[in-house]
Parts: structure tokens; C-alpha cells; sequence
């Protein structure tokens, strides 16, 4: 029986990734956070932590750099597509080290993509400019189709390890095999461009599942979503039983979401305190309870508290720190970044409060 907290893949390499053009402090390679990155000396748009990095991504990136400044749209798709065809010539979709998943084995969704304007209308736009790049010359453009239709249906967005905002996107050949929930057993972590898949919950009748999706969007907003850019409509039990009441409570997550943040520039720490204690329980009648989204936001709940020594008491903030981290422990494992950021928080506090017991009794 697989229990919460077990990693069913980790550690897994994407086939090809690419970093977000929205970000520009990380790494185009590795995709980790630096704060001395070197910027490609021709194209000036794609940084580096190191040599090492710059070398390894040099194979695709040769292919792009002079033409980066003309990619006016579509940009973060057309150079990871780019990286699939390179790629793919090199070893026809076969991953090495060998995954249980190859480029043909996974879903294309072909017929809906092709009368699907606006996808398509994407397909032809990209497939032309890799033309004019001298990248697809010697491939059948229905085989580029039929990659670009994988690569559209099964790329998976990377998260930031520590704040779980979204840096960039790639393609995991062994995670396709998770179908998509509204109310998952799993959930997908990253530490850079490293992939884990890590069980939340029992597995269900549905087997192991993921959310493709923000979980905090509405029913429509969900199922329109899926059908879009999946083509299917979500069967999920959270789904099925649509609950009226659910729009309620979205609608409480999303002002205390946006209060709290408000309170907290502001630096009104005790209203941020409340608008956080507020969703600690809201998350917990929606989401699964060990989801990284869930165990993020307890991280932050801590923080708070330990900003308001002088309100919330010892024995209390004892409490969050123990459900903080045996929280965040079973929802992204011990070596993960979030989970040693919730400990260093814990044994700073203990120390702070050890040198003040010291100094009380000395």
C-alpha cells in the first residue's frame, strides 16, 4: 500500500525544456535561482549560472540565438517546439536514460488540434518560422504536426521549489501517464528543471491523478479550461458533485488572498495574521490536505506569526511549527527547498527563544 508522502517518480529530467521569457533570474539550463547569471554574449536574452550550463544548452540554442529579437509571439512555445525537433532528430524520441514513455507513445489529440483554429492557426506560425530557420527542412510536416500536438497536450508548467510561482515549462515523458483531477492524489513538485510526483492522498477509482489546472478556479472556469486545451470534460468527483456552496468559498479564498497581501505590504502584520488564519481553514475544506499550494501557504502562516511575538504565545506558535512541518515534510519530503526553509525558521526561533530563557535565568 502506498502511503502519503511517497515520491512515485523523483528526480525525473524533462526531454527538452525552456525557461519563461517572463523570468530573468534563473537559469536558462538548470532552471535554479542565481544571483550571478551570465547573459549570452550575442542574443543578450538567455542567462546562465555557469560554463557548465551554457555548454549543455549550446546544442539547441545555436539553432535560436540570432533569431530570438524577431519571435514577436508565441515565443516560450516556439523555442521549446524548436527544442523538440533538435532533439528529436538526434534520437527519434527515445529518452536516455531510457523512461517507461517515449515521443510516440504519448496522446496527441491530433483531429481536435487540427480544427481547432486557434491551436492550429499556433501550429502554422511556428511551423513556418522553423522553416525559415532551416530547422524542419528534412521532416514530413505531418509528423512536426503530430509532435507539436504532444508537445501542446503534454507539456507541464515548472514551478519555483520555494514559492511554487511558474518559471517555465517542460515535457516529462514518464509523468503523462497521470490523468488530471479536480481533487488530486498527487501533485507534481519541482527543484529546478527536476521533477518529482509525490502522493497527497489515497489513490482513488481513478487511479493516481494530478490537476492539470489552478485548483482555485470555479467549475465553468475549470471545465472550459480543460475543454480548450485538453478536450475533455472533467469527470473528477469534485466535478460531479459541483457543489453550489464552492463558489462561496472561492470567492472568501480570493479576498483574503488579496487582503492578506495588502496587509502585508503595508506592514499591518496582525490583519495579514487574521486574513491568513482565515484561509488555512478555507484551503483545508477545498484542496487536498497535504497539496503543495496548501503547504506553501502554512509557510508563510508561520512567518506571521513569528512577526507577532508579542501576541500569538509561545505554546501556540509551538503548535504551527510542528503542523507546519510535518505538513510540508509529507507534502514535498525532507531535502525539498520549502521544506529546509520551514526548518530553518523553526530552529532560528528556538534559538531566539534559548537565548532568551539564557538571559532570563543568567
Amino acid at each position: 500500500m502506498v502511503i502519503c508522502g511517497t515520491d512515485l517518480f523523483s528526480s525525473l529530467l524533462p526531454y527538452v525544456h525552456v525557461l519563461s521569457s517572463s523570468v530573468s533570474t534563473y537559469c536558462s539550463q538548470c532552471l535554479n535561482l542565481s544571483n550571478d547569471l551570465k547573459r549570452c554574449s550575442q542574443c543578450r536574452q538567455v542567462f546562465y549560472c555557469s560554463v557548465s550550463c551554457q555548454r549543455q544548452d549550446w546544442i539547441y540554442h545555436r539553432h535560436e540565438c540570432a533569431h530570438l529579437p524577431t519571435i514577436t509571439d508565441e515565443h516560450d512555445l516556439t523555442r521549446l517546439f524548436l527544442r523538440l525537433i533538435i532533439r528529436y532528430k538526434s534520437d527519434h524520441g527515445i529518452d536516455n536514460p531510457p523512461t517507461k514513455r517515449q515521443l510516440n507513445d504519448l496522446q496527441t489529440h491530433e483531429n481536435e488540434i487540427r480544427h481547432d483554429r486557434r491551436r492550429y492557426t499556433t501550429f502554422q506560425s511556428i511551423y513556418q518560422r522553423l522553416k525559415q530557420w532551416n530547422i524542419v527542412d528534412d521532416l514530413d510536416e505531418n509528423l512536426i504536426f503530430q509532435h507539436f500536438c504532444r508537445l501542446v497536450i503534454n507539456t507541464l508548467t515548472i514551478h519555483d521549489p520555494i514559492d511554487l510561482k511558474s518559471i517555465g515549462y517542460g515535457l516529462y515523458f514518464d509523468a503523462t501517464v497521470y490523468n488530471h483531477s479536480c481533487f488530486p492524489t498527487c501533485h507534481t513538485i519541482f527543484n529546478g528543471k527536476c521533477l518529482s510526483v509525490r502522493t497527497i492522498a489515497s489513490a482513488s477509482a481513478d487511479g493516481w491523478t494530478i490537476n492539470y489546472i489552478d485548483l482555485l478556479e470555479t467549475y465553468k472556469n475549470r471545465q472550459e479550461f480543460l475543454r480548450e486545451n485538453y478536450y475533455f470534460n472533467c469527470q473528477c468527483k469534485r466535478c460531479l458533485k459541483n457543489d453550489p456552496n464552492e463558489l462561496i468559498l472561492l470567492e472568501k479564498i480570493h479576498h483574503n488572498e488579496q487582503q492578506m497581501d495588502k496587509s502585508i505590504s503595508k506592514a499591518d502584520y496582525l490583519a495579514a495574521y487574521q486574513y491568513s488564519k482565515n484561509l488555512c481553514e478555507y484551503y483545508d475544506q477545498l484542496l487536498p490536505y497535504y497539496h503543495a499550494y496548501v503547504s506553501l501557504h502554512h509557510v508563510k502562516h508561520l512567518k506571521l506569526e513569528l512577526l507577532l511575538l508579542e501576541t500569538v504565545s509561545h505554546l501556540i506558535i509551538q503548535s504551527t511549527m510542528a503542523t507546519t512541518c510535518q505538513r510540508v515534510q509529507i507534502s514535498m519530503g525532507g531535502d525539498h527547498p520549502l521544506t529546509r526553509e520551514a526548518m530553518r525558521i523553526c530552529e532560528e526561533y528556538r534559538l531566539e527563544m534559548t537565548i532568551k530563557q539564557t538571559q532570563i535565568t543568567s
